[in-house]
């Protein structure tokens, strides 16, 4: 992710409570895909067809489980770079006696 400057003056307040916002926002997609990770697990465990179509099935599921962990890792690192702009603005804020 690239590095974004974060403003530090009387906006500040402002900036910090929409990092806030996006944190939260962040947090619930982390636990929706780990909800829709979960839930495909559980359909390809359910089904034992020994079909061609099932094959494919379980083959489709298991890159569907792969690329919700991947954009699952994705989403965590933006929110540990949101965290980490967070503290520097806060540490700005303090600093400057925003």
């Amino acid at each position: 992710m690239v590095g974004m400057s974060i403003p530090c003056g009387p906006d500040a307040a402002h900036t910090l409570e929409i990092l806030g916002a996006v944190q939260r926002q962040l947090r619930d997609a982390e636990s929706r895909l780990s909800d829709v990770a979960a839930r495909a697990v559980a359909l390809s465990e359910q089904t034992h067809w020994r079909t061609d179509a099932a094959t494919r099935f379980h083959a489709n599921a298991d890159a569907w489980r792969s690329d919700v962990a991947s954009l699952a890792d994705k989403v965590a690192g933006a929110s540990e770079h949101l965290g980490r702009d967070c503290a520097r603005v806060e540490a700005q804020v303090w600093w400057w006696g925003g």
